[in-house]
C-alpha cells in the first residue's frame, strides 16, 4: 500500500481540494485519513461510522464523495496520535491500494511514500508546518493549486529532494495526474537522480 501525506502551512490551505482530485486520479481502492489534532482533545477517537463521516459540508463527506473507499475521521491530542493512527489503519480494507493522510504532526510518527505540503504567503504557519514542509517531496503553493488541480502537466510545484526512486516518481505521476515522459524531463532538466529506474523510464 502507498501511503502519501497531504501537509499544509494552515487551515484553509487548500489540502482537502487537493486529496479530493487525487482521489479522482488515483481512480482505484483509496482510504483516507483526516487527522484533527488538538490539546483539548483528551479522549483518542477514531470513526468510520457514515452517520458522521458523510456529515454534510465536512471534509470527511467530500473525500466519500470524491470516491474514496474508506474515509476514516480520527480526532486526538498530539500523545495519542500514534495510537489513534494504528487504530485506524486497522479500519481499512485489506484490498486499498493508496492511503492518504490529511495533516502535518502525523510525520512525527510515520514514514510515507511521499509527503506534499500545501505553501502559501497569505496564511498563519501551523507550529508543526516547518517540520512538515522539510520532510515534503512536493511543494506546492496555493496559488497554483487550482491550476496545478486543472491539468497536472503544467507542472506548477517545488521537487524537494535530490533523488527519487523509480517506484516513487510513478506514485507522483499517477497522484498528480503528469505523464511519466514530461515528469522524466523535469527530473532530468532540474538534475534530480532517478534511483532503480525500471527500464530506463524516465530517461
Amino acid at each position: 500500500m502507498v501511503t502519501i501525506v497531504v501537509g499544509g502551512k494552515s487551515s484553509n490551505v487548500g489540502k482537502s481540494t487537493l486529496i479530493s482530485q487525487m482521489i479522482k486520479n488515483l481512480n482505484c481502492h483509496v482510504g483516507v485519513i483526516k487527522t484533527s489534532i488538538h490539546k483539548t482533545n483528551k479522549e483518542i477517537e477514531v470513526t468510520a461510522d457514515p452517520s458522521i463521516i458523510s456529515e454534510k459540508g465536512k471534509d470527511t463527506a467530500f473525500f466519500k464523495e470524491s470516491g474514496a473507499q474508506n474515509v476514516i475521521l480520527l480526532k486526538t491530542n498530539y500523545e495519542g496520535l500514534l495510537e489513534g493512527y494504528r487504530r485506524a489503519r486497522k479500519l481499512l480494507d485489506e484490498d486499498i491500494e493508496y492511503l492518504i493522510v490529511e495533516g502535518n504532526s502525523i510525520l512525527d510518527f510515520i514514514r510515507p511514500t511521499l509527503v506534499i505540503y500545501i505553501d502559501s504567503d497569505d496564511t498563519q504557519k501551523k507550529e508543526s508546518a516547518t517540520k512538515a514542509k522539510s520532510k515534503a517531496d512536493i511543494i506546492i503553493d496555493k496559488e497554483n493549486l487550482e491550476e496545478l488541480i486543472k491539468d497536472g502537466n503544467s507542472m506548477k510545484f517545488k521537487i524537494n529532494f535530490e533523488q527519487v526512486s523509480c517506484f516513487n516518481a510513478h506514485a507522483i505521476c499517477k497522484a498528480l495526474n503528469i505523464k511519466l515522459p514530461k515528469f522524466g524531463k523535469l527530473l532530468d532538466d532540474q538534475n534530480i537522480k532517478v534511483r532503480y529506474c525500471q527500464l530506463g523510464l524516465f530517461k
